[in-house]
């Protein structure tokens, strides 16, 4: 009995999803199965030092493929920590119908060059997770958030923040109109006398009205703080409880490379829920 083309189209795409090592044998089966696979293969791509043979093996198979291949079937990209400068550059410049991007790699040239490239590159780019310097240099006095692809963004997780740098124009409404999910990492005591107030203040704000708030700690001082704010802890407000997150490092409650393969499959992602941590 023939099934349906979309039911065996779901039925190839779903198999190659939940079982990602037998993916290439799936590919195997007829022309038009290939495609299906290879798009559900290449969907989400997670690289670095928590995968470090992947890594190896993707750049092979980017050498081999089209340019066009990547930029019709990549629509997440996370680049960890062991992925190059050089290799991320090219990444970038060859994927460019993202949706979701993690890039944790050494700054890609300048803030400005890094910027406008992704405006022109990911029209469609609406989370982001960034080393702050990628975005901006650490000798600047502050973020510029004026960079359009930054307006489309409804997801944005900040690395490493200078300690310096003043957050308040997020809550002017204007700079960031869409965002709804906000997280910084890792923050450590010297942080606490900036990112606390704006806590405080985000969590009050109706224009943004965020949905969820993330700090990334598990420095003590910094941790003392937020319980003092009753942001964290037995005094904290229900409102705060439901809105605000403190994990301890970003794979929380996983390790490195069980998060990332739960990532890879869809099983788990960042922004979970306070009552899913």
């Amino acid at each position: 009995m023939d099934l349906p083309y979309e039911l065996e189209r779901e039925i190839f795409e779903l198999a190659a999803r939940a079982y990602p090592k037998d993916a290439p044998s799936l590919a195997l089966v007829a022309s038009y199965v290939q495609e299906w696979v290879e798009a559900a293969i290449y969907e989400i791509i997670v690289l670095g030092s928590c995968c470090p043979q992947k890594l190896e093996l993707f750049f092979r198979t980017f050498s081999s493929r089209p340019t066009a291949f990547f930029a019709k079937n990549v629509r997440v990209l996370h680049l960890t920590a062991g992925v190059s400068h050089t290799q991320a550059r090219k990444l970038l410049a060859v994927c460019t119908n993202l949706s979701s991007l993690t890039c944790w790699a050494n700054p890609l040239g300048s803030g400005e060059e890094f910027s406008a490239s992704l405006a022109v590159t990911s029209p469609n780019l609406r989370r982001l997770s960034i080393n702050v310097a990628s975005l901006w240099s650490p000798g600047a006095p502050g973020p510029n958030f004026t960079h359009p692809f930054l307006a489309r963004l409804t997801h944005l997780e900040l690395v490493n923040p200078p300690t310096w740098f003043d957050w308040s124009p997020l809550l002017d409404g204007c700079s960031l109109p869409n965002l709804t999910h906000l997280a910084f990492g890792d923050l450590t005591a010297a942080h606490s006398p900036t990112m606390i107030d704006f806590f405080v203040a985000a969590l009050a704000s109706d224009i943004p009205r965020f949905e969820m708030l993330i700090a990334v700690s598990r420095n003590v001082v910094f941790l003392n703080a937020l319980e003092k704010a009753e942001l964290i802890g037995p005094d904290s407000g229900r409102e705060s409880e439901r809105r605000f997150v403190c994990l301890p490092c970003y794979y929380y409650p996983f390790k490195p490379s069980e998060y990332w393969k739960g990532v890879a499959r869809r099983e788990v992602q960042f922004w979970r829920t306070p009552e899913m941590v």
